[in-house]
């Protein structure tokens, strides 16, 4: 009798474990999914960053390229912090995933 309800209890940790595992698992899919995502979005932003920065209108005149440059430096300066922000965001999932 005793045994029997040990051989139960122990079918029902496994059972318990098994779930738990399944569900570490689908939760680590998850992570991979947003690192991804997010990894999408830095390479986006930094392409368009490098545009802002570099790809201008065209003119080779310095002084119309320093003007260029002038006008773009708040939006450029605004990509830098959803870059920065996207990157902790990456960091964050990625050490979440090791500690899973």
């Amino acid at each position: 009798d005793r045994s029997e309800k040990i051989g139960q209890r122990l079918a029902l940790s496994n059972e318990r474990f098994k779930e738990l595992e399944r569900r570490r698992n689908m939760e680590i899919e998850g992570f991979k999914t947003d690192i991804k995502m997010l990894r999408q979005k830095l390479k986006y932003v930094e392409k368009q960053l490098f545009r802002v920065t570099v790809g201008l209108t065209g003119n080779s005149d310095e002084i119309d390229v320093l003007q260029h440059v002038k006008e773009t430096a708040l939006r450029s300066k605004e990509m830098q912090g959803e870059l920065n922000h996207l990157k902790s965001k990456i960091y964050n999932l990625e050490n979440d995933v090791r500690h899973l």
